[in-house]
């Protein structure tokens, strides 16, 4: 009895102890999925956004720079030409206003102002020319586009997009210059979840949304240069930092997420985890202590309620599944078709699954039995119609013996379903008999029946107690019988000469209560 009750303890620590670690790891696991969705996640998705919004707004900025500067028009034309001068500029504004966005353009000659859509140069471009800085950068590579942002007073940078205008001997006449607001691009990237900082090549912060990550030098912060996908901390605050190169790698975008409050809420949760593990493990082993006693002194009521239930599961499982799916199938087309026919069905339905369930008796007279199959076959024949025919020989002496519950019907079912002919029939013919102190019940299809190799595995799988998937049904009737009445009744299987596959049922001769009266109320 000690070893008993030493496997029991053990059996019920492994099996209460492991959820609950396995469901300490479970949340552990929830926080790494969490951070990795809500943070890494997060950030790769919105860079990726942001970084596209940028480099869009450039390239489309550069392509109109460069389809004005391959016009032909120089500034010196342009101001001979009025027509000409309207028709850029009437061009000009209509591609700086399509997304009203505040973008300014200007058609400079040298030092002076052609075409622009402002009152002219914002005082932080003054005095301009050539040693300029985005200019500078446009005359030394005239023929290719340029980008670069500008510092206003207020500490804010605009984006100056532009190209140089050549004359046909190659020298620089001009520029076309776009300006687009600092506010424009914050406000296309800016996101409620994370901050973003652009930096360019010479490591200055050109761009910042949210926080402020630049000293004074409007350079990033030590901590979060060169940062990609990992943790930063900045005087007492963390932050989550990726970064990828933009424009060919002349500006570099970062995401930077304030990550201390969330990580404060992990460590709170894991030490409630952790706690909460502490406390409780001592009280499940002193439970399971307790437990594994009372466990060893009901292992007989338990062993013979176990094999109550694996009985009633298995009447259970006799009702196939795949019956109730088709007959519901029927009806839902029969109630549009045939709407009588549909509630006859239902009502058919209705008795058998009442039947199936009917409180907790085991045995029936064979009557009852197969009034209810009855129902079954009523069901089965607006499913085939015609090709099904169904015959009983029952002798009255037999009706009021006592039977398992659903015994006959799920042997009428693997003939229906296995049992038709090479011409679509199905035949089935029921029969019973009183053989001396046996009822013998013998169902038989007209079917092609089954090859010698098959009946064989089957007969061994009947007689060795190995379950079958194809033919779980018969099974589970031969085994019910088996556990009811002990070893020397069952079914067997025989394929006669004439054809179609013969089940015989053997059961003890129990009467019962039957009698002509009770069979009308019953069917």
């Amino acid at each position: 009895m000690r070893t008993i009750q030493d496997e029991v303890r053990r059996s019920l620590t492994k099996y209460a102890l492991l959820p609950v670690l396995f469901l300490a790891l479970v949340g552990f696991a929830l926080v790494g999925a969490s951070w990795q969705h809500y943070v890494a996640g997060l950030s790769e998705e919105r860079r990726a956004v942001a970084a596209e919004v940028i480099e869009t707004e450039i390239a489309d900025y550069e392509a109109r720079a460069a389809y004005v500067a391959e016009l032909g028009l120089h500034p010196a034309d342009l101001r001979a030409s009025r027509k000409a001068r309207a028709d850029l500029y009437a061009y000009l504004y209509h591609e700086v206003n399509i997304t009203h966005d505040g973008t300014a353009f200007f058609l400079l000659d040298g030092n002076q102002t052609v075409l622009s859509n402002t009152d002219g140069l914002p005082p932080y471009l003054l005095p301009i020319g050539s040693s300029w800085g985005i200019l500078r950068r446009l005359s030394r590579n005239p023929h290719h586009p340029g980008a670069e942002f500008i510092l206003r007073p207020d500490g804010l940078q605009d984006l100056a997009i532009g190209q140089a205008i050549v004359s046909e001997a190659g020298a620089v006449e001009g520029y076309i210059l776009f300006v687009i607001p600092a506010e424009h691009l914050r406000r296309n990237i800016s996101s409620p979840h994370l901050d973003f900082v652009l930096e360019d090549s010479f490591g200055n912060v050109c761009l910042q949304t949210g926080g402020d990550y630049a000293d004074r030098l409007h350079k990033l912060a030590p901590e979060f240069h060169g940062s990609r996908h990992r943790l930063v901390q900045r005087h007492q605050d963390y932050y989550y930092v990726t970064a990828q190169p933009l424009v060919k790698g002349d500006f570099r975008l970062y995401t930077v997420m304030p990550v201390t409050d969330l990580l404060q809420r992990y460590a709170l949760g894991i030490l409630i985890v952790l706690a909460v593990l502490v406390l409780f493990i001592p009280i499940l082993l002193v439970s399971i202590r307790r437990e594994s006693r009372a466990r060893v002194q009901a292992i007989a009521v338990e062993e013979e309620r176990a094999m109550a239930m694996s009985e009633v599961r298995r009447l259970e499982s006799q009702f196939n599944p795949h019956f109730l799916f088709n007959t519901l199938e029927n009806i839902k087309f029969m109630v549009r078709l045939d709407p009588e026919a549909a509630q006859r069905m239902l009502m058919d339905l209705s008795k058998l699954l009442r039947y199936s369930i009917k409180g907790r008796e085991r045995l029936v007279d064979l009557a009852e039995d197969l009034a209810y199959t009855h129902s079954y076959i009523e069901i089965q024949k607006y499913r085939f119609g015609k090709r099904l025919a169904y015959e009983e020989e029952i002798p009255e002496a037999v009706l009021d013996c006592r039977v398992p519950r659903l015994i006959v019907q799920p042997v009428i079912e693997n003939a229906i379903r296995y049992g038709a002919s090479a011409d679509g029939i199905i035949r089935v013919q029921v029969r019973a008999a009183r053989e001396t102190d046996l009822l013998v019940l013998q169902v038989q299809d007209c079917g092609p029946g089954l090859p010698p190799e098959r009946l064989r595995e089957l007969r061994q799988m009947l007689a060795e107690g190995a379950d079958s998937l194809v033919h779980t049904g018969i099974y589970n009737i031969h085994r019910r019988l088996q556990l009811m009445y002990g070893d020397g009744y069952g079914l067997t299987l025989e394929c006669p000469a004439e054809g179609g596959t013969l089940v015989r049922l053997t059961l003890p001769w129990e009467k019962g209560e039957y009698d002509a009266e009770s069979r009308d109320r019953r069917g």
